[in-house]
């Protein structure tokens, strides 16, 4: 019995000391003719970094790994880009999105900007591959319309391998700051973020 109540409450403290900070919004109420199969994930801008397009690239990987729906393909987005006279990084707005969803084939555009978290553990100094905080949009091409909104605020993306650790060390180990830092790195975050609009696809389609 002490045995099991340690484990419930190491799982918890992440509760009590705060949540994932990956929060998600859906639009159940947008009225669709189509489903929601092929999505293009476009080029992010992190401010003070220049690797957005990266970001992007492993969400990308992410929802074609999940084997739910299609991925436009970055060399198609290149050609369409150039077509229209305009940059791979930071091009796509609300305006504009629908726009291009449709020369893509695409059924949702995805657009994103964010910051990049310095490790204070380094001096402060900026790391390659952390993300602070970020939001997204996923937009309807047929309807012009947000379908869901993602939004990571500052602090710890909880994940369940990250609560084990916590849980497993009593944070002897590995610390808030360890746990932020792994949490934070873009491939996690990205695989989180990929996770969520699935679910929020899925949502959308059972809600027509």
């Amino acid at each position: 019995m002490k045995r099991f109540a340690i484990v419930v409450l190491c799982f918890s403290i992440p509760f009590v000391f705060g949540c994932s900070t990956i929060d998600v919004a859906v639009n159940k109420r947008v009225d669709l003719t189509k489903k929601l199969n092929k999505i293009a994930v476009f080029p992010f801008q992190i401010r003070q970094g220049q690797w957005g397009d990266e970001f992007s690239d492993a969400i990308t990987h992410h929802l074609f790994k999940s084997g739910r729906v299609e991925v436009v393909e970055r060399e198609a987005m290149q050609k369409i880009l150039k077509e229209q006279n305009l940059s791979m990084t930071g091009i796509v707005d609300d305006s504009n999105a629908a726009r291009l969803g449709k020369l893509l084939g695409a059924d949702v555009i995805i657009t994103g900007r964010g910051s990049c978290l310095s490790d204070n553990t380094t001096g402060g100094k900026e790391q390659k591959n952390l993300i602070d905080t970020f939001s997204l949009k996923a937009i309807s091409v047929e309807t012009g319309s947000l379908l869901v909104t993602v939004r990571k605020e500052p602090g710890i993306a909880w994940a369940w391998w990250a609560r084990m650790k916590w849980c497993c060390s009593l944070s002897l180990i590995w610390d808030r700051n360890d746990l932020l830092i792994e949490t934070s790195r873009y491939d996690e975050i990205a695989r989180q973020i990929a996770g969520r609009i699935v679910e929020a696809i899925s949502q959308i389609e059972k809600a027509q």
